[in-house]
């Protein structure tokens, strides 16, 4: 009853405080969509939030793509490609009729131009370590290239002709054709920029010039954003005419007004308590599906003066939470226990691996051993609106006073949140971790990779997770990634807390919306009302 009157309230709170504050009304047909924060920059290549990227694949096109089931490679601006040189060549074919926005052809030299400012030495994004320092002649590149622009050539990034890109690769690289799920740049609108301010540039706000199913027409910062269909969408106009994505940051704000049909879809976060209600709304569908993706109680290792820092001390922090608890009561079975960085989803998944029970009294041993038995403080971040997380922090808080370790926990709002989590000013952070549907684990766990943000390290990993990379059978990679999961969740790193489910609560009147793995905006294009 509690609870109804709270709705009810919030919901008069809402109509109240809306009225006036949104963009007029269209006769286009309009879908409103729903995020609990806003996007920090819309720059393909410089995407460090899950916001951001959702965005940016509305207004942006993507070389490849993936199945929303099998997460096999689909093409996309890339329409057909060949594998040869037993994985070392991948010659890439582009749709003809792609397209920017201001009607210049997109063409594959946009492409190589894309991929020539990853390799800059410059560049201020992440992509080149991880993904592209096998192509041939992108180390020399990336050392040597002595111009602010991303001009001049890499060996191994051919354009044979106006759609036909051939790329060569220095070693095989088993994972590299799911590397090329990249958004492009416009070359004629970056080709005079220099790679050291195309971070900052007015484009990371204001992309006039795209090639995406949506174009950006207005963006008030914390409040919403506004696109229009695309005409010359390479794929077909979209369906529908019009999407107004709108910042709540409050999942009971969602709820209230997806029930009032002033919402047509909650992606990803809805509330699991109110599952069972919704789903008793006629006007409601319910949308659920695994995610590349698992949440975590992440350790910062980077200063040697911190109980963290001990290995001992992890496994201690380890085994003091009840994460089935956790799954049954706060994810109400709307997920599973998370053992280690492998998801469900990728192909390596061991279903018998399992590790770090609840054990208090090898717990309390354990930081005795490391001469931490007087017990210590740690100051715990997480992102306020995220109330899942929110009760997994109070339980692990619980936890961890049974073994003398006090945790400070601290809310922040998104930016703050994200601004502390980049500089390393936490003890311990709650967040969540995704992949590519390959399950390479390069990304995380690398010792040298720009992602490794709680500074793990481990050598013999290192070299697992690159013998992996080049191993092309997909039962070597398995054993090698299951043995590189077994040193990594030894080390405890982290808690791996659970692998949640998406739960989407979309109008019933839209249609086509197929919920993908890592993807909010799969197929966009094809959505469509009834």
């Amino acid at each position: 009853m509690a609870r109804k009157i709270f709705l009810l309230l919030l919901a008069l709170m809402l109509m109240l405080s809306v009225l006036g504050c949104t963009p007029e009304e269209s006769p286009q047909e309009q879908l409103r969509v729903a995020s609990l924060g806003s996007p920090v920059n819309l720059n393909p290549l410089f995407i460090r939030d899950n916001f951001s990227f959702e965005v940016v694949s509305l207004v942006h096109a993507s070389l490849i793509t993936f199945n929303n089931e099998t997460l096999e490679v689909e093409p996309s601006l890339v329409k057909e490609w060949s594998v040869e040189d037993e994985g070392r060549t991948y010659v890439l074919n582009f749709n003809d009729n792609a397209k920017w926005t201001d009607g210049t052809p997109l063409t594959a030299e946009d492409a190589a131009f894309t991929l020539r400012v990853i390799c800059h030495p410059d560049f201020t994004g992440y992509q080149y370590a991880l993904f592209f320092n096998a192509i041939t002649g992108s180390q020399d590149y990336h050392s040597n290239h002595n111009s602010p622009l991303a001009d001049g050539s890499i060996e191994g990034i051919e354009v044979i002709d106006e759609n036909t890109l051939k790329i060569s690769l220095d070693r095989q690289m088993a994972p590299f054709l799911t590397y090329l799920n990249f958004f492009p740049l416009p070359a004629h609108i970056f080709g005079d920029v220099p790679v050291a301010e195309m971070e900052a540039h007015d484009y990371s706000r204001n992309p006039e010039v795209t090639a995406g199913p949506y174009i950006l027409n207005q963006w008030v910062t914390d409040e919403y954003l506004y696109f229009v269909s695309n005409p010359d969408f390479f794929l077909g106009q979209p369906e529908i005419d019009e999407i107004y994505f709108r910042i709540i940051p409050n999942q009971e704000a969602q709820l209230i007004e997806l029930i009032n049909g002033d919402l047509d879809l909650i992606p990803t976060a809805v509330k699991l308590e109110d599952v069972e209600e919704l789903e008793k709304n006629p006007n409601i569908k319910i949308y659920s599906n695994l995610r590349l993706v698992y949440d975590y109680l992440g350790f910062n290792m980077h200063n040697p003066e911190s109980p963290l820092y001990n290995k001992e001390v992890r496994q201690a922090l380890s085994m003091v939470l009840d994460r089935e608890a956790l799954v049954r009561d706060i994810l109400l079975d709307y997920g599973r226990v998370a053992y280690g960085p492998l998801t469900p989803l990728h192909f390596p998944f061991d279903e018998n691996f399992q590790a770090y029970f609840v054990d208090k009294q090898k717990a309390l041993e354990l930081l005795k051993d490391a001469g931490y038995d007087e017990g210590f403080e740690l100051r715990l971040i997480l992102n306020a609106g995220n109330e899942v997380r929110e009760n997994a922090a109070l339980m692990f808080k619980e936890a961890a006073e049974a073994i003398g370790v006090e945790v400070t926990i601290q809310t922040l709002e998104w930016q703050a949140y994200m601004e502390a989590a980049m500089q390393g000013d936490f003890d311990v952070i709650i967040s969540g971790q995704g992949s590519d549907p390959d399950p390479d684990l390069t990304f995380n766990w690398h010792s040298q990779s720009p992602l490794n943000e709680l500074g793990y390290v481990n050598e013999e990993v290192d070299s697992l997770i690159e013998e992996a990379a080049v191993a092309l059978e997909q039962a070597e990679r398995t054993m090698l990634y299951r043995e590189a999961q077994e040193m990594i969740v030894d080390d405890a790193p982290m808690v791996w807390l659970y692998y949640r489910e998406a739960v989407h609560g979309a109008s019933d009147r839209l249609m086509n919306f197929k919920p993908h793995p890592n993807n909010v905006f799969y197929q966009v294009h094809l959505w469509k009302f009834k």
